[in-house]
């Protein structure tokens, strides 16, 4: 998925780091070894073809208690996104649909398993703006990246400068990939019956090899922990009675990487996605997870949350957490729309607000299609405006991430990122994470795929209290 640089005209503006941040800064500016010790850590062939190209020169670190109190606010997140079609439309799938820009197409692709219980699996995608975290995007379901990033501190952790600095400041990291097994595990405990089950990460045809070092870093991930994992594409599946096969292996569970509109015009992609759910439904099969994660992945669930126009649906604790997290972000359209308390035509302000807003699409991933209305100028973005009101697209208000400070393991110099927080959740809670940065100045979109320029790296925790 994407993030949204919302640095201030001018670059930086100042800057909060927690102190371990900063003593680990300090000292890599005088200790070589401990500024290289990205570049000393034994990290597989797999992993470097993947990301070791943009890794970015340091680990982040947080307190344990923010994280675990930031995962406690994003469950509950979970549960108001999965519930809104109960809650809003009084269960009428179709009219949620509408609601939130899917049609219907693509609506009958998504509810064909509908029954099934949304699987607790996401990975939150997050800006700190100096005060409190503010959550850009939710991807919620099976489709995420980054858990294997956990390569990273593990890694870390057989460096002698490293490990000297993370046992002086009690670091400590949740192994995001062992936790992702774990989850897979308990989808897949049904088939399995006891034996350790066979995963096998499913993409749709002729998308595999475009990610395939991606995958096999995955791959590596997951096998490390134990999960007997493959990889795979639609075509290559295979029903034998009530079971399905990869490649003459039986398969326990389906991890699904494909997307709804990867399948929609493709009628043997389709015919396969039919084949797992009545395998699923047979009880052959665990399919992690189904297209219905696309409601709750959409833009415009968010949009939902944050509109004060169904504020009664939700209890006031309900309302407290979701105005902790989430920026103001609306369905374009043309209409009033409350803003700050006031009444407005959303069209207009949108015309008028131009440098504060981005424009999104509801179902958009890797950064395709996201426009900040500070890199158009007044007639470009009135026009864009134009053309997208009333389709599927959200407006959100433009949050500052806080640069980090991050020293060139090379000249020694001081540098400063605008980092993205990626933080899994699961049913126990807090279940690792990953960042993402990019150069301050280095275009808007903060995307792995789609920004030459991001790099990835992963988190420690440590005791310690936040400063700012």
């Amino acid at each position: 998925m994407d993030s949204v640089t919302g640095e201030a005209p001018g670059g930086v503006t100042g800057e909060t780091v927690d102190d371990v941040t900063a003593e680990y800064v300090r000292r890599c500016r005088v200790d070589a070894r401990l500024r290289t010790a990205m570049s000393a850590a034994a990290l597989s062939p797999s992993f470097r073809a993947a990301f070791g190209g943009r890794l970015t020169p340091r680990p982040f670190f947080a307190a344990r208690h923010t994280m675990d109190t930031l995962a406690a606010d994003l469950n509950g997140v979970f549960d108001l996104i999965v519930s809104l079609p109960e809650r809003l439309f009084d269960g009428d799938l179709d009219a949620y649909c509408a609601a939130v820009g899917i049609d219907d197409r693509r609506a009958a692709l998504i509810r064909r398993l509908r029954s099934v219980e949304p699987a607790r699996s996401g990975r939150a995608d997050l800006y700190h703006d100096g005060s409190c975290f503010r959550l850009l995007e939710f991807n919620i379901g099976g489709t995420l990246g980054g858990s294997d990033l956990a390569e990273v501190p593990r890694a870390l952790m057989t460096v002698r400068p490293f490990v000297a600095f993370a046992e002086e400041f009690g670091l400590g990291y949740v192994d995001s990939a062992r936790e992702r097994a774990t989850t897979l595990r308990r989808a897949a405990a049904p088939v399995a019956g006891g034996r350790e089950p066979v995963v096998a990460a499913v993409e749709a045809d002729g998308w595999l090899s475009a990610n395939r070092e991606l995958f096999a870093s995955l791959r590596e991930s997951m096998e490390r922990c134990g999960v007997r994992f493959m990889l795979g594409e639609l075509g290559g599946l295979r029903r034998r009675g009530n079971r399905l096969f990869l490649d003459g292996t039986r398969v326990d569970l389906i991890l699904r990487y494909f997307v709804v509109d990867q399948i929609l015009d493709d009628p043997a992609g389709r015919a396969a996605y039919e084949m797992i759910c009545r395998v699923h439904e047979e009880g052959g099969v665990v399919l992690h997870t189904t297209l219905e994660s696309h409601l709750h992945n959409d833009k415009a669930a968010l949009a939902l949350l944050s509109d004060p126009t169904h504020r009664d649906s939700f209890s006031d604790e309900e309302r407290r957490s979701t105005d902790r997290l989430l920026p103001w972000t609306r369905a374009l359209c043309a209409g009033p729309t409350d803003v700050d308390g006031r009444t407005v035509d959303l069209a207009d302000f949108c015309v008028e607000h131009r440098e504060s807003l981005i424009l999104k699409p509801n179902a958009g991933y890797s950064g395709i299609g996201i426009v900040p209305g500070w890199e158009r100028d007044d007639r470009e973005w009135a026009a864009l405006l134009r053309h997208s009101v009333e389709g599927p697209f959200v407006v959100q208000r433009r949050v500052a991430p806080v640069p980090q400070p991050v020293v060139d393991p090379i000249t020694g110099d001081l540098e400063h990122l605008l980092p993205t927080w990626g933080v899994f959740v699961s049913a126990d809670g807090y279940a690792g994470g990953m960042m993402r940065s990019a150069p301050i100045g280095g275009g808007a979109v903060i995307n792995f795929s789609s920004g030459p320029g991001t790099s990835v790296t992963g988190l420690f925790t440590h005791p310690g209290r936040d400063s700012g």
